[in-house]
């Protein structure tokens, strides 16, 4: 069983729980960082060529941060469903943000999208990710009971 952490006078307007607390057996799910590109393409280490650097005939991804964050969340909610969950069962978010001065977007998506679900979360702004055309990579994980 898994229940938000919630503190005596705690004002709770942020988008995010301060914490889970899990008992019994249950199944973990760790997520790997899900990016906006999709599930299935080249991994930018295997030849991948920044948008800058490309013909019209490359997968380029959307310049928008919300529409990076909505493409991320989709696919985490892709592999959380495959393992048997759902995304009300993610209790922690690791968001690494390369624009931080966007983060009330971010937030925006990110609250449209679990709907009123609060996973704890930390929210990291970074200088790089795996490709210059990315703006956000978000890592999860989930608890799925039995």
């Amino acid at each position: 069983m898994k229940k938000t952490i919630v503190l005596p006078g705690y004002v709770d307007d942020m988008p995010f729980s301060l914490g889970y607390e899990v008992k019994h057996e249950a199944t973990t799910l760790y997520l790997s960082g899900a990016t906006a590109y999709p599930l299935y393409y080249n991994h930018p280490s295997f030849g991948w060529v920044p948008k800058s650097e490309r013909s019209d005939t490359g997968m380029s991804l959307p310049s928008s941060i919300k529409e990076q964050t909505q493409i991320v969340l989709e696919n985490i909610k892709i592999v959380v469903e495959a393992a048997g969950g759902t995304i009300n069962d993610i209790v922690k978010t690791t968001i690494f943000n390369k624009r931080m001065d966007l983060q009330h977007e971010v937030n925006e998506v990110y609250n449209a999208f679990f709907n009123g679900h609060r996973p704890a979360r930390s929210h990291i702004g970074v200088s790089e990710l795996v490709s210059p055309d990315l703006l956000i990579e978000i890592e999860a994980i989930a608890v799925l009971e039995k």
